[in-house]
């Protein structure tokens, strides 16, 4: 995965509320990463801890822009999320555990 800096994502993130209505959830993506053990609920709480953006997906492409953040969930596990802005709602494509070298980049910028 290849990623760009995206500052407009980054500040609209800054302000993102993350109340329950503030993502744009279907049957499409509600259960998607249970693949991963990840509920919707556990990538909702990744937004009560400190994220870190990694920036917008270049590679590979993809029709919609998607992006990258890193953060923890209420468990205290190290979640990686895909996302894409509909309108004014985030929403989420996949969440996994973080691969080492995303736990790196989180440890280091992360406060």
């Amino acid at each position: 995965m290849r990623l760009t800096p995206d500052y407009e994502m980054e500040r609209w993130l800054l302000q993102f509320k993350a109340a329950s209505e503030d993502f744009d959830w279907d049957e499409g993506n509600r259960n998607k990463s249970l693949k991963h053990d990840v509920s919707w609920e556990d990538v909702e709480s990744l937004f009560l801890e400190e994220i870190v953006f990694e920036g917008r997906i270049i590679e590979p492409a993809h029709d919609e822009n998607r992006y990258l953040l890193l953060g923890e969930d209420w468990n205290g596990r190290l979640l990686s999320l895909i996302f894409t802005r509909r309108g004014g709602k985030l929403r989420p494509i996949s969440c996994r555990i973080m691969r080492h070298k995303e736990r790196e980049r989180y440890e280091e910028r992360a406060s």
